[in-house]
């Protein structure tokens, strides 16, 4: 019996995201030594695209970080549909690359790209700053957040990796992109959906918080 509590105590997410962060983590560090090396001289794109990377490994190894301090769930989603379009749609962006020969960009619409992307990973790093311990990819229940920009967004998070890929698209448009981009939005409103129920079913005051603030944005929805 004690084994199998035990057993119960591991904590899945963990061993799922950590290798593939840490790999992440990996790939981005070589991106960095790459961007280091054909730096100089510097330009606009070359700047930007340096951050972008720099900011992205940042991000990943902040995720690493999270999960190995986050604390235990109070509750989980049971709906093997919600979990896994959760886990699908964290994934989808990683996917953007391989979606087929992007249309040629304009310099100006690449450097435009990047500032989207690294406006959506600030974003994402402020999101995370305020979740700290209770961050999570499926919807979980840890403790109510309501600092930072959750004081007027309910899911800056999914917000951010829409912004972030948003910037994928038009740094390179193709039919591909936009359908993938269109079904990830669709999957990032689902979860919100799903994780304002699990919410409310454990903090009674949950429903007052979501009458004060919008889901993504403001003034729109």
């Amino acid at each position: 019996m004690h084994e199998i509590v035990n057993i119960r105590k591991i904590d899945v997410g963990r061993l799922i995201v950590i290798p593939i962060c840490s790999f992440l983590v990996t790939l981005h560090i070589l991106l960095v030594c790459k961007d280091l090396r054909v730096l100089s001289p510097i330009n606009t794109i070359k700047a930007i695209t340096f951050i972008h990377h720099l900011l992205v490994l940042g991000f990943y190894a902040l995720l690493i970080l999270l999960y190995f301090l986050r604390s235990q769930a109070t509750s989980t989603s049971k709906s093997f549909l919600t979990n896994c379009i959760a886990i699908i749609a964290t994934l989808i962006p990683f996917t953007f690359p391989f979606l087929g020969k992007p249309l040629p960009a304009k310099p100006v619409i690449v450097a435009l790209a990047d500032l989207i992307i690294l406006f959506g990973i600030a974003l994402s790093f402020y999101a995370l700053g305020a979740l700290g311990r209770s961050f999570s990819i499926i919807p979980q229940a840890r403790r109510f957040v309501q600092a930072g920009p959750y004081r007027v967004v309910r899911h800056p998070l999914y917000l951010s990796e829409v912004i972030s890929t948003f910037g994928l698209v038009i740094a390179g448009l193709g039919i591909l992109k936009i359908a993938m981009f269109l079904l990830f939005v669709a999957f990032q409103v689902y979860r919100a959906l799903q994780e304002e129920k699990l919410l409310a079913s454990v903090f009674p005051e949950y429903k007052q918080y979501c009458s004060k603030t919008v889901r993504f944005i403001p003034g729109l929805f």
